[in-house]
């Protein structure tokens, strides 16, 4: 009888709780009727988006992270958020001296780099970037 008497207890009580309307969902969440939705901060925050604009917003399951760009490094782990890092430019030209070949100077720009040739000289085939 005991047993019994528990079970419909505990029905009542998740019966009771289930007619309850969501008050407090946490962050990364909001209130949509009985239930807690997932809030897209990459969506939600335009035109003010989370992740500076050298990094892509992916979001995630009650939260969101930031990745850098290509030609751009995070200053911490891959993924973070703008609490935890921030993306710098990769300088091409001092990572990888030769990247222009011969004959050629490197010039670094903000997340690429472009090759000059040194005069009298003239790159013989298509160099992509």
């Amino acid at each position: 009888m005991e047993s019994r008497t528990l079970l419909l207890v505990l029905g009542l009580h998740f019966t009771l709780l289930g007619n309850q309307e969501a008050r407090d969902c946490g962050l990364g969440f909001i209130v949509k009727g009985k239930q807690c939705d997932d809030i897209d901060e990459c969506k939600e925050l335009e035109p003010t988006p989370p992740c500076e604009s050298t990094a892509t917003c992916y979001n995630t399951y009650g939260s969101f992270y930031c990745q850098c760009q290509p030609g751009f490094i995070s200053t911490t782990t891959v993924d973070f958020t703008p609490l935890t890092g921030k993306c710098k430019d990769i300088d091409e030209c001092q990572d990888t001296p030769q990247v222009c070949g011969s004959n050629a100077s490197c010039l670094n720009t903000i997340g690429s780099f472009h090759c000059q040739c040194q005069p009298g000289f003239r790159f013989s085939h298509l160099v992509h970037y």
